[in-house]
């Protein structure tokens, strides 16, 4: 049992003061924000986070934020670097890891009320399965922003604020400030964070540049305007906000309006739900009721299949793009979808609702389109041209693969066991016990495997010497295979990809890219002599390796995930080279390191 916290009896203290202002029932917001490493989502690490705990009126009752070093499979990106202001030293001195840093999280934002609303900016696209991700490759609950309450089971859900600032631009013109203009091809208003503070009042220190923390108190700022000058649709958006509540929407909205933007374009339909896409109920289908649906309602399953495949395709050069017809919503994504009776700026001209009411009617009445335009989306989906991977896949491309119900309890305790050690000593052999005792569910379900690689990669970075200097020159090598690999097409950032992502930055800077104003040669000369240390690093271990699934219990070779067989890679050249860094703390110091609960 863990001691009682700072923020147990803060958590204490926001429970009496909320019961005391009759709030129970109301919304209480965590509001996130991270810097990362990179913008690979299921490969990025999360350096620094920031979180506020907030009422229902969005005043704060509570925060934490905390930063981590880099791990030593990771190579951040020089653009992340630069725009963070993380520096090399940054990278390697916080006195947390990935690990202990994720532990924190999850400790902290238990130990506050639940249910509660996870908010950030652009979160659900990015910040939302970036945390999922560094909570699973850390043996933590990857669902914890929508996990039920354990004392009332009442679920947490997410809450968008860029999503809210695009539909009062949308739906309430004018009520907010957006006058400057993004940099696309054709300038629309940027929803950029901090020019929609700026301009909507927002006021907030330079001192906190670069910083989770400042990102989170503008978020808050802005979220706060939102609610006062757009009340309706803020508590709208509330009620879409989950799975549940888009699928109540649509029950009770035969015709609705649905808004998307691209590069800061608004794209506005009225529509009416077809229904969800075969084998996924997190798809709903859409149709564009601007469209007469007769020729679409006799359509067979892969006449539908190829009108969705064609709406796909990027129309050639001075062609007119391919008409829309269908929508594919994610409703958990927390779409744009407003009543009819708050849908009046966004309605087309000339909208005839008697029109629209009769093609609805006529789709609703025909339950064969519908179950042939659900099979038709399943097809689409499943025979869409994707590129094949050049990699053996990696255990973070597997935190969607489903674990068993009949496992699951029994994983759970191990990894329980695993996070609360009491050295790493312990650790590793609960690592090296793993495929005794998981011997009959990894036969029946393979990708539990990628838990026991996690859990020898966490026993690397923080206690090498607890394994064999073979296992340790085993993970050595795959490190090297991984961050050297000459393969561009890899979905993480490697050393080769992260120095032609310098050389853009440097062509962009010559050409005068405002976004690279503050960009000082020395930091740019830093950089490359960091990626040239990592390359000095782990260049002596790039070498072929085994690629051999199977797996005998008493080896840590099989705690490790598969190595690459990389390219050749020529070693870079820098006129001025440093000593490489190690790659995580004094292995001396961490052997007396625990787990943190």
């Amino acid at each position: 049992m863990r001691p009682v916290s700072k923020d147990d009896i803060q958590y204490q203290a926001n429970k009496k003061q909320k019961s005391a202002r009759g709030c129970e029932g109301a919304e209480m917001y965590i509001f996130y924000d991270t810097e990362t490493s990179g913008l690979e989502k299921d490969f990025t690490q999360i350096l620094q986070i920031a979180l506020v705990f907030t009422d229902d009126n969005l005043n704060i009752l509570s925060s934490k934020k905390i930063d981590c070093r880099r791990s030593p499979w990771v190579v951040p990106s020089p653009g992340a670097l630069l725009t963070t202001g993380f520096t090399p030293d940054d990278l390697k001195n916080s006195k947390n890891s990935n690990f202990e840093m994720m532990q924190e999280i999850d400790q902290w934002v238990r130990s506050q009320y639940w249910p509660v609303i996870f908010a950030g900016y652009n979160s659900i696209e990015y910040d939302e399965p970036v945390l999922a991700q560094n909570f699973h490759m850390n043996l933590l609950d990857p669902g914890l922003t929508t996990a039920k309450s354990p004392s009332n089971g009442q679920r947490n859900s997410c809450f968008d604020v860029m999503t809210a600032v695009q539909a009062v631009q949308a739906y309430m013109p004018g009520a907010l400030k957006l006058d400057i203009l993004n940099e696309a091809k054709d300038p629309q208003p940027s929803v950029k964070l901090s020019l929609v503070a700026q301009q909507n009042g927002v006021v907030l220190s330079k001192e906190d540049a670069h910083d989770a923390m400042n990102d989170i108190k503008a978020t808050v700022g802005v979220a706060k305007v939102v609610k006062k000058v757009a009340p309706q649709v803020w508590d709208h958006l509330h009620t879409i906000a989950t799975q549940e509540g888009v699928e109540d929407f649509i029950s009770k909205n035969k015709v609705f309006t649905h808004t998307t933007y691209s590069f800061g374009k608004k794209k506005p339909i009225v529509a009416t739900s077809v229904g969800a896409r075969e084998g996924s109920g997190i798809t709903e289908i859409l149709f564009d009721l601007s469209v007469d649906p007769t020729p679409y309602l006799t359509m067979t399953v892969d006449q539908l299949k190829d009108v969705l495949l064609a709406q796909e395709k990027k129309p050639a050069k001075g062609a007119p793009a391919p008409v829309q017809v269908f929508r594919l919503v994610r409703k958990n994504g927390m779409p744009i979808m407003m009543p009819m009776d708050m849908s009046d700026p966004v309605l087309p001209k000339g909208f005839d609702d008697k029109v629209a009411e009769a093609r609805a009617d006529a789709i609703k009445a025909n339950p064969q389109f519908r179950k042939n335009m659900a099979e038709a989306a399943k097809l689409a989906k499943e025979t869409r041209v994707s590129r094949p991977k050049t990699h053996t896949e990696q255990p973070e491309e597997q935190i969607y693969d489903e674990v068993p119900a009949t496992v699951k309890p029994k994983l759970d305790q191990w990894m329980k066991e695993f996070r609360e050690s009491s050295s790493w000593k312990d650790a590793a052999a609960l690592v090296n016990d793993f495929y005794k005792r998981f011997e009959q569910e990894l036969e029946d379900e393979p990708s539990i495997r990628r838990f026991v690689k996690f859990a020898g990669r966490i026993v690397f970075e923080h206690a090498p010497e607890e394994l064999s200097e073979q296992k340790q020159e085993q993970m050595k090598s795959y490190i090297a295979a991984h961050i050297l690999t000459a393969d561009t097409d890899v979905p993480w950032m490697t050393i080769p990809k992260a120095r032609k992502e310098l050389e853009k930055i440097e062509q962009e800077r010559q050409d005068g890219k405002a976004r690279w104003d503050e960009v000082t040669d020395t930091q740019m000369r830093s950089l490359k002599l960091y990626y040239t240390a990592l390359e000095k690093e782990y260049l002596p271990y790039l070498k072929p390796a085994s690629n051999d699934n199977k797996h005998t219990p008493a080896s840590f070779d099989h705690m490790l995930p598969p190595p690459e067989t990389p390219k050749a890679l020529e070693p870079h050249v820098e006129p001025k080279s440093i000593d490489p860094a190690p790659p995580g703390p004094d292995p001396k110091k961490a052997t007396n390191d625990g787990f943190r609960p």
